[in-house]
């Protein structure tokens, strides 16, 4: 079989371009609605759609929730899970329009270039180089996209209701070489009110559980300019103070690895509880700051395969009183939930406080040493040289989990900065080609 990924570049690129120009961030879901996650990720879908058919695809569209792509024959399927949805860019500070591709320095610069829309693009030119090589595949192979990958996978929970899942599959959405494990998500809120002494008039931070917080504001009934603008100083954080509004800023990342970020809120619950302590900032500090990995909360879990458990706090909204503290827990073991709800609720009742678990589940494991995992590995393993590194398990939630025997396959490959879910996000250039040239073998060795 021929690769010729430098004839399909130019199609990619201006491939690309396209979807990142579709604002596909949730605001909001309407299941009654055509577009049931927003205008912008029904468009993102259709032109997709559109544009494999004229390169002589089979397309499907599920409602608006999720497509996909087909080519190839026989009963079983190789799914191939992508998105097109993306995380927000508020509270971000790009150097360019991120819904603009940009291209410099070899970067493919935009919101979406890693996550998922470059890894879709090289996807879908894998598939169509070969198809016009004349391969046909003796399972049918899917690219199966889905658009609300970032808040909670409804799409693709729609998509297999109408349709039968893929017998095996990947996700180019994590890393390389290759994910076979994936730790238990849950989400959840400590919820209360505050104390009629308590000064914070509002405050908001975060607008989604699996992003480190970049930006929090606040407002307060006392005068505590002087006193924030010192401790900003003395501690190297960054802030200002707009008219009333105290706000700080922070290091946005993915929830899975937050103690690579700094959350900004955080900064807020630490100047509030040096300078003017309440009964919620006491709380917070006890349990929450700085604290990626859960031991304040008693729950600080490892297992040697899977890893640390890790802890973000995404979104903390005060208004009115009441408060709302939204918290994503990746936890290293599927039998750990029960104890992760029981160490939560055992710190809001010692504040008479509420919790509210919003989802649980997700632990996906694939035996590393089976057909998918080795003749994903070997491929890989023969396009990069990459001898050394080897399959790992993450914290992070992919599509994978949908299908039992289901990996997440790159792009990002091994010693590349994290770019997830960040300000400036980026795919190498020559990383977007290797992606193509892996996923075009991949494709090949698993349905020839």
């Amino acid at each position: 079989m021929e690769y010729k990924i430098e004839k399909y570049l130019e199609e990619g690129l201006l491939l690309l371009s396209k979807l990142i120009s579709y604002k596909t961030v949730l605001d909001h879901f309407d299941p009654k609605k055509d577009a049931p996650f927003g205008e912008e990720n029904k468009h993102a879908l259709k032109f997709i759609l559109e544009y494999a058919k004229k390169d002589g695809f089979l397309v499907l569209n599920e409602k608006n929730y999720a497509g996909h792509i087909e080519f190839g024959k026989g009963k079983e399927i190789l799914g191939i899970l992508a998105h097109l949805d993306v995380v927000p860019v508020e509270g971000q500070t790009w150097n360019t329009n991120p819904f603009i591709l940009h291209i410099e320095d070899g970067k493919l610069i935009g919101r979406g270039a890693m996550d998922d829309k470059g890894p879709l693009v090289a996807a879908y030119l894998a598939m169509k180089i070969l198809k016009e090589q004349g391969f046909v595949p003796n399972k049918k192979v899917r690219l199966i996209m889905g658009c609300d990958e970032e808040s909670g996978s409804r799409c693709l929970q729609q998509y297999f209701k109408a349709h039968e899942l893929p017998e095996f599959g990947f996700s180019p959405d994590a890393e390389f070489p290759l994910i076979y494990g994936e730790k238990s998500h849950m989400t959840y809120n400590f919820l209360g009110t505050l104390e009629e002494t308590e000064i914070i008039l509002d405050f908001e931070c975060g607008n989604r559980y699996n992003v480190v917080p970049a930006m929090a504001k606040m407002r307060i009934s006392r005068d505590l300019k002087q006193e924030y603008l010192s401790f900003l100083e003395k501690k190297n954080y960054k802030g200002t103070i707009e008219g009333e509004t105290y706000i700080a800023y922070g290091i946005a990342s993915h929830a899975m690895v937050p103690h690579k970020g700094l959350n900004a809120g955080f900064i807020l619950f630490e100047f509030l509880q040096e300078v003017y302590p309440t009964k919620l900032s006491e709380f917070f500090t006890k349990y929450l700051t700085f604290d990626p990995f859960g031991k304040k909360l008693d729950y600080a879990f490892y297992d040697e395969e899977m890893k640390e458990l890790t802890s973000n706090v995404g979104l903390i909204q005060i208004k009115d009183k009441k408060f709302k503290i939204g918290i994503d827990c990746r936890i290293p073991k599927e039998s750990l939930e029960n104890v992760v709800a029981e160490k939560i609720k055992i710190a809001a009742d010692a504040y008479h406080y509420k919790t509210e678990i919003l989802s649980t589940g997700g632990f996906h494991y694939v035996d590393p040493k089976g057909f998918l995992v080795s003749t994903l590995m070997k491929v890989y393993q023969e396009v990069t040289k990459d001898t050394a590194t080897q399959p790992m398990t993450i914290g992070g939630g992919t599509y994978a989990k949908f299908i039992k025997n289901a990996v997440a396959y790159g792009p990002m490959l091994p010693g590349r900065e994290d770019v997830c879910h960040i300000a400036n996000e980026y795919m190498l250039l020559e990383d977007f080609k290797q992606a193509i040239l892996i996923y075009a073998k991949a494709i090949y060795e698993l349905t020839k």
